[in-house]
């Protein structure tokens, strides 16, 4: 491992982040949420409060008072928790090692580097005493990677965010600028036929059989959906979990299927739902005596695109542009954000995603994040709040 003081602040401190586990479903929040309050208590001029949204699980969020304008306040949010340790790891999940410039560690990448980003950031207005002409809010939310997204939406069942906000989730955007999301919606269905001895297989109604019908109508019907998006390309369905069945001499007599549809524009939550609603009737009806229930699992969450004249993009391309003397490149984010989320219930469209970090690093064994992307995103984060918050850069 490369030597800890060596490195910047924003580094460190994501180091300090990757080093507390924070995994969902198989732990909590409550060490880090500690953490960043205490963090943010330190700094001069910035408020801080918390949410309790259950047992173990806070939402930080903190406030510098801009001078009292009308303008719409910057909101930052980052997500604490990380998808849960799996698979043969060649380094400790949790040791933030770096080498050869990349840091590894479960939530270095999603999103742990994303959250040391904003908080740099705040610290650095707040060691400044500078002037902004509107509120900057920076919030640590939990439960991002469940599927009912309870931290945000907490948030928002509580009004903390104001609704004219300008949301920016430091989501890992490899430095690019997102202004669409893809759509995520999952499924669970049940499907159920009827047991027999397998050698009178014929007295039974094959679920597993089925259930395989199912999957290739789902294939089929989404492989043939005419929409291609200029960034998503064309909308995808993968089958997350699958199981049925008891015993190997057994016709299954029931199965269960997890699914999960990404929506590119412009295809909609009504017609992704009626895809799978056709598919499972069509399934069913190739296996005489089956039926099934299809129920949908987490939040509908249907595409969402950035309003175009969304305050922040150009702060965001001036600031990008000073840093690294290069245009910022416009993405799109293939899953759903803390952002997103807010866009859904409240119909706030000036959101966004920036942040450090490869999304395909996002989720996988030896998960890192490139120091070097840490550092760029601290200074454009920072130098965007300069440009839309006070209406230049530093100098």
């Amino acid at each position: 491992m490369e030597g800890f003081m060596m490195f910047s602040e924003a580094v460190r401190l994501t180091q300090q982040l990757v080093q507390i586990p924070t995994e969902n479903p198989n732990g909590s929040e409550r060490e880090c949420s500690t953490f960043v309050e205490n963090y943010l208590k330190e700094l001069d001029n910035v408020n801080v409060t918390t949410q309790r949204v259950e047992e173990g699980r806070t939402n930080v969020i903190a406030k510098y008072k801009g001078n009292p304008s009308d303008l719409p306040p910057i909101v930052i949010i980052a997500h604490m928790d990380t998808v849960p340790v799996e698979g043969k790891w060649t380094v400790d999940p949790f040791g933030a090692e770096i080498v050869e410039g990349k840091l590894y560690g479960r939530g270095s990448c999603d999103m742990k580097s994303g959250l040391a980003c904003a908080l740099i950031m705040i610290k650095h207005i707040s060691e400044n005493n500078i002037p902004l002409n509107r509120d900057l809010y920076v919030i640590a939310c939990v439960d991002e990677e469940g599927p009912y997204m309870k931290g945000v939406n907490a948030l928002v069942d509580e009004q903390i965010i104001p609704n004219d906000a300008l949301i920016i989730a430091t989501e890992p955007t490899n430095a690019t600028l997102s202004t669409v999301h893809k759509g995520t919606i999952w499924y669970e269905i049940l499907v159920e036929g009827k047991s027999s001895h397998g050698g009178n297989a014929h007295l039974g109604a094959d679920a597993a059989h089925a259930a395989a019908e199912i999957i290739v109508k789902l294939k089929e019907k989404v492989k043939k959906l005419p929409y291609d998006h200029d960034i998503f390309g064309k909308s995808t369905i993968s089958i997350g979990t699958i199981g049925g069945g008891h015993k190997t001499n057994m016709v299954a007599g029931s199965c269960r299927i997890e699914v999960d549809f990404r929506l590119a524009p412009p295809l909609t939550k009504e017609e992704a739902n009626q895809i799978v609603t056709s598919a499972v009737e069509e399934g069913c009806a190739n296996v005489k005596g089956t039926q099934a229930k299809v129920q949908h699992y987490g939040w509908e969450r249907p595409p969402i695109e950035t309003d175009l004249n969304c305050p922040l993009i150009a702060p965001f391309e001036k600031a990008y542009l000073k840093v690294t003397g290069k245009e910022l490149e416009k993405t799109g984010f293939p899953a759903y954000t803390d952002a997103s989320m807010i866009g859904l219930r409240t119909g706030n469209r000036n959101i966004l995603v920036f942040g450090p970090g490869h999304l395909d690093q996002a989720h996988v064994i030896d998960e890192f994040v490139e120091i070097a992307q840490i550092d760029l995103c601290t200074e454009v984060l920072t130098e965007m709040v300069l440009e839309a918050g006070t209406g230049s850069t530093s100098q």
